[in-house]
């Protein structure tokens, strides 16, 4: 059973290493796809602040063509009343300019705070356009980066499988593999643990004294029962 403990640390010492690697290759797309979310989530700000822009400055125009033909009829009732005779004609041409005065005083100062709001998104359109385009840029670097070290990752993670093939070969037990492939899953790569002063150190809870004495025995694996990582003695190592 020495020879199996030793035979699993030296799994163990590559595994870690593995671990990490692996690590790497599932953090570096994860993180790629999370900026680029990041930048498709202010593109679509932009889409939506753009839409809004677009939308006030049609209003806008619609509110000047208004004033623009409410301001001809205003000349020509003022032509009008210049020119008529008629008291009664005169009457109605003056109430309907005081009509048109005051819807022109409102169109003109709705206009005034749509041009106010307009600026504001316009301000905001550029500032979004600016920050996708810095976002773009990094991200791009960023991503030939991600891309180079991948690479580099995946050289290692195949080099490191292979001697991992080559460390298991047949000398080890499929029950004992079984076991400790298990927990290298459960435990992100730390299937085993050293019992120093009788308390594991993958999980420092102490264990009792007879699984102590067993483990000394060094007859069969033993588990640690808290967090059942395989056990073994500082001199075993």
């Amino acid at each position: 059973m020495r020879d199996t403990i030793q035979l699993l640390l030296g799994l163990q010492e590559l595994d870690q290493d593995l671990y990490r690697v692996k690590d790497e290759l599932r953090r570096l797309p994860i993180e790629r796809d999370r900026r680029q979310a990041n930048i498709d989530s202010e593109k679509h700000k932009l889409a939506e602040v753009e839409r809004a822009h677009f939308e006030l400055r049609v209003k806008l125009k619609e509110i000047e063509d208004m004033t623009t033909s409410q301001r001809q009829r205003l000349r020509k009732l003022e032509n009008e009343v210049a020119s008529s005779t008629d008291a009664a004609l005169i009457a109605a041409y003056q109430h309907e300019m005081r009509t048109l005065r005051r819807d022109i005083s409102e169109a003109e100062e709705e206009g005034l705070g749509l041009v106010e709001r307009t600026d504001a998104l316009q301000a905001d359109v550029n500032r979004l356009k600016q920050g996708i385009a810095t976002l773009e840029e990094n991200f791009s670097e960023y991503a030939a980066n991600v891309e180079s070290e991948m690479k580099v990752a995946e050289a290692k993670r195949a080099k490191m499988d292979a001697e991992r093939s080559e460390r298991m070969g047949s000398s080890l037990d499929p029950s004992v593999r079984t076991k400790y492939e298990k927990l290298l899953d459960a435990r992100e790569g730390e299937a085993m643990a050293m019992l120093e002063g009788k308390v594991c150190q993958g999980c420092y809870v102490a264990v009792p004294n007879n699984l102590y004495v067993r483990l000394a025995r060094a007859l069969e694996l033993i588990e640690c029962p808290s967090c059942n990582r395989i056990l073994y003695l500082p001199n075993q190592g």
